[in-house]
């Protein structure tokens, strides 16, 4: 009973922010899965890490997500979020204090303690080298996931798309029509939100292709210059990673 509120505090006292360009992302569904959350934190930048915080296999509301450029960490942090209905909480990831690795000590060195009872003199001295024998393991299973999680990150990269542009922090409500509308002083040829396959719920962001690449710099030009509001949202306008970023992207939802 005592050790149950502790063992969900192991993972922020493990959680070391060894990435630069992190946030920390609260409020999440228990459902969500690094896959979403990486969905979700990829329409500000290339992301190189996503990762919903776990304990005994099951999430605690919580996660990291790690981007190649700071300036997606800086877009994310001002973007207001939301998923399945909940307010997500972004915010800069902040190192772990001096305090946090001596709360997490006592608990690994419970078991040695408990087997002194049994066998005092011969257990004395082994039960202070455990904690220290068992540390370098929980860091490699770490680093092992890290390692994992970071070959995608290339893939995502790439050359900015001479006529898509990518249309960040719409409303949840808007639709492919009122998109459309919001360019209608320039030629474009198509204008699609990017919805979840699951829940066909928006994503809360889409793109529109431009009929050339004079159209979308004067778009880009534009609004980048005096920033497009809507129902109080200041939208994000850039280049699109992709030619065909609306294929793509539901690709992989």
């Amino acid at each position: 009973m005592s050790t149950s509120p502790k063992t969900t505090e192991t993972p922020v006292a493990a959680e070391k922010v060894e990435l630069p360009n992190k946030v920390f992302v609260g409020n999440l569904p228990f459902k969500t899965t690094d896959e979403e959350l990486n969905e979700l934190f990829e329409q500000f930048g290339p992301v190189a890490e996503a990762r919903v915080i776990r304990r005994a296999g099951r999430s605690l509301g919580y996660g990291f997500v790690a981007f190649v450029e700071a300036a997606g960490a800086t877009a994310a942090e001002a973007a207001q979020l939301e998923l399945d209905e909940r307010t997500i909480n972004v915010e800069t990831a902040r190192p772990m204090s001096e305090t946090e690795p001596r709360e997490a000590a006592p608990s690994a060195r419970r078991r040695p303690r408990r087997a002194r009872k049994a066998k005092e003199a011969k257990e004395a001295s082994v039960g202070e080298e455990k904690p220290a024998a068992e540390k370098p393991t929980e860091e490699a299973k770490e680093g092992g996931r890290k390692r994992r999680t970071k070959a995608p990150a290339a893939a995502r990269t790439g050359t900015p798309s001479e006529t898509v542009a990518y249309v960040g922090n719409l409303p949840f409500a808007t639709t492919d029509e009122e998109l459309s509308s919001l360019f209608a002083g320039f030629s474009i040829s198509s204008a699609r939100i990017v919805t979840s396959k699951k829940t066909n719920r928006s994503k809360g962001y889409g793109f529109v292709t431009f009929s050339s690449n004079d159209d979308q710099s004067k778009a880009i030009s534009k609004y980048s210059d005096a920033p497009l509001v809507v129902s109080e949202r200041p939208l994000t306008i850039k280049a699109a990673m992709s030619e065909t970023p609306m294929e793509s992207t539901e690709a992989s939802a």
